[in-house]
């Protein structure tokens, strides 16, 4: 079936034009689960509340907090060039929205994207009028990608179950990435399905997240930390989705380590659901703590505080994994059985610290075999598999806490080259 973009584009804003109400339903339902700034919720109808700057404007758009970290040695190398363009960065989400207010570099505006809709991308793009745009990883939405103009695609992926999705309707997928210009995949294999799917000028790159900065240690909160965990070992579950702390609590548990002088400092990967993630360990028969509760400096308890400490802030990856003597990277243990792709284990590896991760790392499949040859990954096919791995180091680092500093890897052995500067290249090639 070959019909004519025009159709395609002008049927699916004619659907969404019918399905008005559901939009704005999802968008008040989203609003009243907490997943909406209430103060900026007009940004996601598309009504700008920052002031255009003059000349040519970039925008980038990255969905969450894994997307706009992978773009922040982008920014900085366009932001480095003589007669740098405007930046305009999209996100999706509020804990994406916080850490933009943190680390990205000054001059950058940042604004919550428009839901996918034409009349919500009308106002936009009026406002905004954008040289050019940069789309991180997978966000592939036909009003975002038709709002872009030359549309770069970067640290693009496609799982192989996403492929076999967009194949079932070929013609679709094929429009969609028509408005693509340049795709720069993160892997041979993403390249090729990408190619398969009919993008064009499809380049195997690599990642920008390649080219990030160790993520920074707060020296003050590490301190607090291991204050707060007396010196024990401490397991790492980073950036962990709902269903996996239960997976890990019920290994934690069986092995009774809470007793045998362990620490386990749970990060979910939305701080939200920190309350949630408290009250599940509790129930587990172990004490828990939030960190925001000890954060301030409030006197330390005689006794330790907890068995299992939660982190309900964003922006401190860095001080969490600082603190760990192993790192196990979440979203990689098929929380309720459903496919994630796993979080980052470059920022652990940077920082030195072992990594163990599940059989799910599709995210970041181009870089498992080079961190195992490094020495810094070992992945297993379940939690107990994983549990058993990083067991010896917290062992060896509890009989002799220095002998833990023998399991980190240098992180010079990490310095690989990904694609920001290429990037950047072609940024200001077609700005300026």
């Amino acid at each position: 079936m070959n019909l004519p973009p025009w159709f395609l584009l002008n049927l699916y804003r004619l659907l969404a034009l019918a399905l008005t109400p559901l939009w704005l339903g999802v968008l008040v339902g989203r609003l009243a689960q907490g997943k909406e700034d209430p103060r900026r919720v007009m940004e996601r109808l598309g009504w700008p509340t920052c002031r255009r700057p003059p000349g040519p404007l970039v925008w980038f758009h990255a969905a969450s907090v894994g997307e706009l970290n992978s773009l922040l040695p982008v920014l900085g190398a366009v932001q480095s060039r003589h007669g740098a363009p405007g930046v305009l960065i999209t996100t999706v989400t509020r804990t994406s929205a916080a850490l933009a207010a943190r680390v990205l570099p000054a001059g950058v505006i940042h604004q919550y994207v428009p839901i996918d809709h034409w009349l919500a991308f009308l106002p936009f793009r009026c406002h905004w009028r954008p040289r050019l745009g940069v789309l991180a990883e997978a966000e592939l939405w036909p009003e975002l990608m038709r709002a872009m103009p030359h549309l770069q695609l970067i640290n693009a992926r496609m799982s192989e179950r996403s492929f076999r999705r967009h194949r079932r309707l070929p013609w679709y997928a094929g429009w969609l990435l028509s408005s693509v210009e340049v795709c720069m995949a993160q892997s041979q294999a993403d390249a090729v399905r990408f190619r398969r799917l009919g993008a064009r000028d499809v380049r195997a790159a690599g990642s920008t997240k390649l080219d990030a900065a160790p993520p920074p240690v707060d020296a003050g909160h590490l301190q607090r930390l291991h204050q707060l965990f007396g010196g024990r070992p401490v397991l790492l579950l980073a950036s962990s989705h709902p269903g996996e702390e239960q997976q890990w609590l019920r290994a934690w548990c069986a092995r009774n380590l809470a007793g045998r002088g362990f620490g386990l400092l749970l990060v979910p990967r939305h701080p939200q659901r920190a309350v949630e993630v408290r009250a599940l360990v509790r129930s587990c028969g172990l004490s828990a703590t939030l960190w925001s509760e000890w954060s301030s400096g409030a006197p330390l308890p005689s006794a330790l505080p907890a068995d299992v400490l939660v982190a309900d802030v964003i922006g401190e990856m860095g001080t969490w994994i600082a603190a760990a003597t192993v790192v196990v990277m979440g979203g990689s243990f098929y929380p309720l059985g459903q496919p994630h792709g796993g979080q980052n284990p470059l920022e652990p590896a940077a920082l030195g610290r072992p990594v163990v991760c599940g059989p799910d790392m599709a995210n970041f499949s181009d870089l498992i075999d080079p961190l195992v040859a490094a020495g810094c990954l070992q992945q297993h096919g379940d939690v107990d598999g994983a549990l058993a791995a990083a067991l010896p180091l917290l062992e060896q680092a509890a009989a002799a806490p220095s002998a833990a500093q023998a399991f980190q890897v240098p992180p010079a052995r990490l310095r690989w080259q990904g694609p920001s500067a290429l990037v950047a290249d072609l940024v200001l090639a077609r700005c300026l």
